[in-house]
């Protein structure tokens, strides 16, 4: 009977760390299961959060309705001097004249918006109803719709030809970039900044474009036909 028992029991021990082993590399494995589920669960969270980021960012843009070169792929909703919701898009089929300014500027935006204004009075009449001046404000904070009407008024800017618009800082700086307008904010809140008028054609594409100030008159209006 000892025999039996000394000679059984080395086999039971293999038998007991056999069955323990087993069931430590088990529980590891299930472990690992449940550590990797997680992990895809919180990838698939965090690529849905990137989704969503993509989504807000790229729903800016609308392929195939316009070239790759149109602004008019901007989706971006601003509002005008009197407030009104409005998108770039809404000068399809229009020549645009646009340049980025701010209101309380005291020189370089005046000039620009006279050289915008002696443009105008170039152009024939009956052509003109083809043409829409385009203001758009880099001061988010400071130039609202009524501010914008107040300037506009000041300076007889007609609402039927000409449209001044406010957005966010975030709407402001894409626009810039993609024109090719550069700005900054000083510390006294007033802004360096190009002076460019941009001349696009009724498909929102870039035509040409004017950098400098005082620029002659005739030289801007041969920019309308090109």
């Amino acid at each position: 009977m000892k025999k039996y028992i000394l000679v059984s029991l080395p086999l039971i021990i293999i038998i007991i760390a056999g069955t323990f082993i087993y069931e430590t590399n088990k529980v590891r494995s299930s472990n690992k299961e449940t550590t990797s589920r997680e992990i895809q669960i919180d990838e698939r969270s965090s690529i849905g959060n990137n989704t969503k980021l993509a989504d807000s960012c790229c729903k800016e843009l609308t392929p195939g309705r316009y070239s790759d070169a149109s602004i008019y792929q901007l989706e971006s909703v601003w509002k005008n001097q009197f407030g009104k919701k409005i998108k770039l898009n809404s000068f399809l089929g229009k020549k645009v004249i646009l340049a980025m300014f701010y209101t309380r500027c005291p020189t370089a935006c005046l000039v620009i918006v006279n050289e915008l204004q002696r443009l105008q009075a170039a152009i024939p009449q009956k052509y003109l109803d083809n043409y829409r001046f385009v203001l758009v404000s880099i001061d988010s904070k400071r130039d609202t719709p009524e501010i914008l009407k107040k300037y506009a008024d000041e300076r007889n800017l007609n609402p039927g030809i000409w449209t001044l618009v406010t957005g966010s800082k975030y709407q402001i700086a894409e626009l810039a970039q993609i024109i090719g307008f550069k700005y900054k904010e000083n510390r006294s809140g007033m802004f360096t900044h190009s002076n460019l008028i941009t001349f696009i054609n009724q498909k929102g594409e870039i035509q040409n474009q004017s950098e400098g100030l005082n620029q002659n008159v005739n030289m801007l209006s041969s920019m309308l036909y090109k």
